[in-house]
């Protein structure tokens, strides 16, 4: 474990730098989200539709590693669903903090997953982490508006509006880009390459440093029964969850690695955003990640020590 730490003690580094920042005012409020965007919408997708379209997938059993991911969340979905009662019950929540506590246990964070991928695993893992965005994020946003338009009081989004999001997702669209890409067995022109990699050298750190500026670290502190509960769930319940439905698929090496990395990463930020929308408890998800991400600094250690 304590090697796993040192080697992604980087990562939070960078994360403790971005909180600095945001505290200084060196950089304005207002353009953390311009920060944010960027990463969301360019420097992200550009590295794994690049990585996608030049990896060598020969070797990897992508299909049973895309199966087990979604089993191990469907598997936390039906946990969740089953006691929902009792677990709203024993914490107190209402509808809205129940469908913010299960984004907090099933959502997982991109930016995170893929700026610790090339450290722990090396560069060519990133090819996986794009399959894992594929495979994972269709179904955490159908299921998790599913729930909030189940519990939350805003209007409910329409089947149409929710696949047209999902569709939109730009992890989703440079996944898919880069898997057509390797269908047609074109290769990728030395020019393409350069302009690519320029793109995508300038994201892991500017997304990590977003994610520090978007922390709340005074609200974490103060966690109470619902934040925890969601942090245990994802945190160390996710990544076991997901190493189970790996073996019994036979997956193995570095695909298995970064599945369960995937499984162990704090919730996305991405349900902050969907919880404003449609009347889940935002405060309380803002909470959830903050915790997360602190305590992330011990658990993706121990998870990847223990299950890779």
């Amino acid at each position: 474990m304590i090697q796993s730490f040192i080697v992604l003690l980087p990562v939070f580094i960078v994360i403790l730098i971005g909180l600095g920042l945001r505290r200084s005012g060196v950089i304005a409020e207002a353009h953390w989200v311009g920060i944010d965007q960027i990463c969301y919408f360019v420097l992200f997708p550009t590295i794994i539709f690049k990585e996608i379209a030049a990896a060598d997938f020969s070797a990897v059993p992508v299909w049973s590693m895309a199966i087990s991911m979604m089993l191990a969340i469907t598997t936390m979905f039906a946990l969740l669903l089953v006691l929902q009662k009792p677990l709203s019950a024993a914490l107190r929540l209402d509808g809205p903090q129940f469908s913010s506590l299960f984004q907090g246990a099933t959502r997982f964070h991109t930016f995170i997953a893929l700026a610790i991928i090339p450290i722990y695993f090396g560069q060519s893992a990133l090819a996986l982490g794009g399959l894992s965005a594929a495979a994972m994020i269709p179904l955490l946003n159908i299921v998790n508006v599913g729930v909030l338009s189940a519990n939350a009081k805003a209007q409910q989004m329409d089947v149409r509006t929710m696949l047209m999001t999902i569709l939109k997702n730009p992890f989703v669209l440079s996944s898919l880009g880069g898997i057509l890409w390797q269908v047609s067995q074109l290769p990728l022109p030395v020019l393409g390459v350069q302009v690519l990699d320029m793109i995508g050298k300038g994201a892991l750190g500017l997304a990590l440093l977003a994610v520090g500026a978007g922390l709340r670290i005074e609200e974490a502190i103060s966690a109470k029964g619902p934040v925890i509960t969601a942090s245990v769930l994802k945190l160390l319940l996710m990544p076991v969850f997901m190493a189970l439905w790996l073996r019994v698929f036979c997956v193995t090496g570095e695909a298995a690695g970064v599945a369960i990395l995937c499984g162990a990463v704090p919730t996305g930020s991405g349900a902050y955003v969907l919880a404003k929308q449609l009347g889940g408890d935002a405060a309380m998800v803002a909470n959830i990640l903050t915790l997360q991400v602190i305590c992330a600094a011990i658990t993706i250690p121990f998870i990847l020590s223990m299950l890779t």
